[in-house]
């Protein structure tokens, strides 16, 4: 009887000791599965090429500025991978920048957008810069392809 008790008081001492070391493998689990979660979504790119560039015609990018009607004009094919749900175009000048979304530049499959932008050159100063990136659907969520977009840092008149 006494060898009974003896060794049940054994036995709660390596259940204890095997318990502690499954919760402590299981959060230092949860730990480096977050850290690799973070470190893919920090790195995080469109998962298609889109395929999106500036039309040319007779070698000349379809993309100016248009002094008159104080306007930026392009005309931006899609690759043959996706449709692009919308553009969206950020202008820097040397006084200000803008960014505008273009919800209605939806395009098919290796379609075409023919755009104008409105940018006032006397309230923004010089243009700089313009970004145009494309906006896509995957799995049923949005997607901004920032490492997709189209970059003039030239632009000529129309």
């Amino acid at each position: 009887m006494i060898k009974h008790k003896h060794w049940g008081k054994e036995g709660v001492t390596p259940l204890m000791v095997t318990m502690l070391l499954l919760s402590l493998a299981v959060a230092v689990g949860v730990v480096v599965m977050n850290f690799g979660r973070a470190q893919v979504e920090e790195n995080a790119q469109c998962a298609i090429n889109i395929g999106v560039h500036f039309s040319s015609i007779s070698g000349q990018e379809q993309f100016c500025y248009d002094a008159a009607q104080k306007s930026l004009r392009f005309t931006v094919e899609n690759g043959v991978n996706i449709k692009v749900e919308g553009l969206i175009v950020n202008i820097i000048g040397s006084e200000k920048a803008e960014t505008l979304e273009l919800n209605e530049a939806k395009m098919m499959k290796a379609g075409t957008y023919v755009g104008k932008v409105a940018f006032d050159t006397a309230a923004g100063g010089q243009i700089k810069q313009i970004k145009i990136t494309p906006k896509v659907v995957l799995y049923d969520v949005e997607q901004i392809c920032g490492e997709q977009a189209l970059v003039v840092e030239s632009v000529k008149n129309c």
